[in-house]
C-alpha cells in the first residue's frame, strides 16, 4: 500500500473521519488485514511494516483503518517535531489489556478494537474495549452444545448465542476462517467455570469479522438468515403453498411434528461424520417422511398427462421425481432431472447409512455410491459432502418452486 498526501490539510480533509466496512468502489466488504505500507504527507515518508488496513474481500481496494489513521497522524507530528524526512516503523509486539477478564489473561489484539469499523464507537458501555472480538477455535462451543446445563442456539450459519441457567446469556458469531469469536466484554458476564471451559481453545486474532452474520446483527441492525438447514425445510413448505395455490392439493402432514423437528434441530458447529447424523434425521423426516403421499400421487395425476406404469406404488421420493420431471417438461434437454432430484435420493441414503442396522457389505455400497455422486476422493471428505448436500436439497426446491409457479427456466 502507498498513500499520498499533498500536506497534512490534504490528509487530515481525507481521514478525519470513521472508516466503514463498506467499500466505497464496489460496495464490498472491507476486512482487517496486517500489511506492509508507505504514507507520504508533503516531503515525509512514513514506511510500515506491519500496520491495520482495511481491505476489500471483492476488489481489494485498501484504505486505512481508525487505529492507522491516529498512527500516522501522531508519527508525522514527531517527525515535524524532530525534523525528521523519513522513518521506518514496525509493530513492537504490544499488547493493550482493557479491564475486562484482565485476570483470566485471554489472548486478544486490541488493534482490532480500534480498527475493525464501528467496534470503538460504542455509547452504550462505560468502559473502554467491550467490543474487543476474542477469537476461539471450533471445539470451544461443544461443551455447551450438549451439556444440558447451558441453552445453545445456532439461529443462523454465523450468528448465535449461548447462556447458562437463568444467570447469564451471551451471543457469538463464526467468522469467515471459521473461527468462533465473543465480544470481551461479554465473556466478563460469564461464571469462571464456563469461561475456563473456552480458554484452552482461546487463539491468536486473525482480524477477520465484519463479514459474518454476527457482526451484521451486533455492528449494523441486520436480520440474520436462518441457517441453511433450516432454509431448505422453509423452501419445502413455500412449495407446498405454491402447490396448495396451483392445484388445490395440500402435501403437508404431520405438521405440528415437523415443526417440532425444526424447533430441536442444533445445527452442527464442527463437521464430521458423528454429527451431521442429527440433521440427516431431521432433514428426512421433514422432506421425505412429512409428505402426504395421497396428495403427492394426485399432483403427479395432475401434472403427468400420461402417468408411468406402476406410479400407484411409488413413495415419496419417487413421486417427487416424477413431479419434477412432469412440471419441467420443455426443458428436459437443458435440465439434467437426475441430477437436481439425486441429493434426496442421497439424502435417504445417508439416512439409511447412519440409523439402519445394515450389513457391512451394504454400508460399503451405500458409501461408494455417495463418494461417486458427489466426486469425492474418500468418504472422508465429509465436509464438501455436507456442503453439496444442503445446496443440492435447496436448489431442488427452488426448482419445485419456480415450475409450479410457471415461471420460466430460461437463461
Amino acid at each position: 500500500m502507498r498513500l499520498n498526501f499533498k500536506n497534512y490539510d490534504d490528509y487530515y480533509s481525507k481521514c478525519n473521519n470513521y472508516s466503514s466496512h463498506e467499500c466505497s468502489k464496489c460496495k464490498g466488504t472491507k476486512e482487517v488485514a496486517i500489511s506492509e505500507g508507505t504514507v507520504i504527507i508533503a516531503d515525509r515518508i512514513m514506511n510500515f511494516e506491519d500496520i491495520p488496513v482495511l481491505k476489500c474481500t471483492f476488489c481489494g481496494a485498501v484504505s486505512l483503518a481508525d487505529h492507522s489513521k491516529k498512527m500516522i497522524d501522531e508519527c508525522y507530528k514527531y517527525m515535524i517535531k524532530e525534523n525528521h524526512l523519513e522513518g521506518n516503523h514496525k509493530y513492537n509486539g504490544y499488547r493493550k489489556k482493557f479491564e475486562y477478564c484482565q485476570e483470566d489473561d485471554l489472548i486478544y489484539d486490541h488493534r482490532d478494537y480500534y480498527s475493525i469499523p464501528g467496534l470503538s464507537v460504542d455509547f452504550e458501555h462505560s468502559i473502554e474495549g467491550f467490543l474487543t472480538p476474542v477469537y476461539f477455535t471450533k471445539k470451544s462451543v461443544l461443551h455447551f452444545m450438549h451439556d444440558p446445563d447451558y441453552e445453545f442456539r445456532l439461529f443462523s450459519d454465523t450468528y448465535g448465542q449461548v447462556g447458562y441457567k437463568d444467570e447469564w446469556i451471551v451471543p457469538f458469531g463464526i467468522n469467515s476462517e471459521d473461527k468462533i469469536v465473543f465480544w470481551l466484554g461479554d465473556l466478563s458476564y460469564m461464571d469462571k467455570t464456563s469461561l475456563n471451559i473456552l480458554k484452552p481453545h482461546n487463539i491468536e486474532s486473525d482480524h477477520q469479522l465484519t463479514r459474518s452474520e454476527f457482526y451484521a446483527a451486533q455492528l449494523c441492525c441486520m436480520w440474520s438468515e436462518p441457517n441453511r438447514e433450516l432454509r431448505v425445510c422453509y423452501k419445502k413448505c413455500d412449495f407446498y403453498n405454491a402447490v396448495k395455490k396451483a392445484y388445490h392439493l395440500s402435501l403437508e402432514h404431520l405438521e405440528s411434528e415437523i415443526k417440532e423437528q425444526m424447533n430441536r434441530f442444533q445445527k452442527p458447529i464442527v463437521i464430521s461424520e458423528k454429527t451431521i447424523d442429527p440433521t440427516i434425521n431431521m432433514l428426512h423426516k421433514v422432506l421425505i417422511e412429512g409428505v402426504n403421499i395421497k396428495e403427492l400421487r394426485n399432483l403427479y395425476l395432475k401434472v403427468e398427462v400420461s402417468p408411468a406404469e406402476g406410479y400407484e406404488d411409488w413413495k415419496s421420493i419417487k413421486l417427487y421425481e416424477g413431479i419434477l420431471k412432469a412440471l419441467m417438461k420443455g426443458n428436459i434437454e437443458k435440465l439434467d432431472i437426475t441430477s437436481i432430484i439425486g441429493p434426496l435420493y442421497l439424502l435417504n441414503d445417508l439416512r439409511q447409512y447412519y440409523d439402519h442396522l445394515l450389513s457391512n457389505e451394504k454400508r460399503n455400497v451405500i458409501k461408494e455410491n455417495i463418494i461417486k455422486t458427489f466426486n469425492l476422493e474418500s468418504f472422508e471428505e465429509i465436509d464438501s459432502l455436507y456442503e453439496q448436500l444442503i445446496d443440492g436439497l435447496n436448489m431442488l426446491f427452488e426448482y419445485f418452486i419456480l415450475a409450479t409457479n410457471n415461471q420460466s427456466l430460461d437463461q
